[in-house]
């Protein structure tokens, strides 16, 4: 085989390494979207409606849906061998990086906590005038009261039926001895550190895609040049 047909199946190869390789990252955007998307409404379930975080998860979710869109257009890109489509790809993924190092630049637990503190303080107000407003929070984290069941006890209340533990119908003889301060600052706390990890995955996810997009766009630029020649 003569050296020139060598560097032809060389670069033929190579060609070909980078579409599957792009090609693949997109589908991969696809599925890390989806993925994404589920980690949203896992949240949703988790930060109660009211909750500061409730409200960002939308946020979340809408950015999930833009990582879908990203993977989606990419395969396209990739199949039809469309600059213009790849380069549609790359303003996309360059815009979730940039979503993603905001919403980690503005990160601040003490900020988490002070919501969470709001958020638990208002709903043992509206607890003291109507019985029944801790009831999920107090099942779902297994606490009771805002300090404990003692804020119950104090007022002369009879400690809700949600403060204790019931299996099979059964309730435990004594109520949970944690208060739901604590123990939703706790719960809210770990989810927040998880997400922001997760945002930093995803900056490093897309940069890998960004890399094999601009490869593949460079790819396709040289075959169109010779093609022209």
């Amino acid at each position: 085989m003569s050296l020139g047909s060598r560097s032809a199946h060389f670069c033929m190869g190579r060609r070909i390494f980078f579409h599957n390789r792009s090609d693949s990252n997109k589908k991969g955007n696809c599925i890390v979207g989806v993925l994404a998307a589920l980690a949203g409404v896992y949240e949703l379930d988790k930060f109660d409606e009211g909750s500061a975080e409730h409200t960002e998860k939308f946020v979340q979710l809408g950015m999930a849906g833009a990582l879908i869109l990203a993977g989606l257009v990419g395969c396209l890109g990739a199949i039809f061998g469309s600059i213009k489509v790849m380069v549609v790809n790359l303003i996309l993924l360059l815009a979730l990086i940039a979503s993603h190092i905001w919403k980690v630049s503005h990160y601040n637990e003490t900020k988490q906590l002070d919501a969470t503190e709001v958020y638990v303080m208002d709903l043992w107000m509206k607890e003291l005038v109507h019985h029944g407003a801790m009831q999920d929070l107090q099942q779902e984290y297994e606490c009771c009261g805002d300090k404990g069941f003692s804020d119950y006890t104090s007022l002369n209340m009879k400690v809700p039926r949600s403060c204790f533990h019931t299996k099979d119908g059964i309730h435990a003889l004594y109520p949970y001895a944690e208060g739901c301060m604590a123990a939703v600052k706790r719960a809210y706390l770990q989810i927040y550190r998880y997400e922001k990890w997760v945002h930093c995955g995803l900056i490093g996810y897309e940069v890998v895609g960004i890399i094999l997009g601009i490869t593949l766009c460079c790819q396709l630029t040289n075959k169109t040049r010779r093609y022209t020649y």
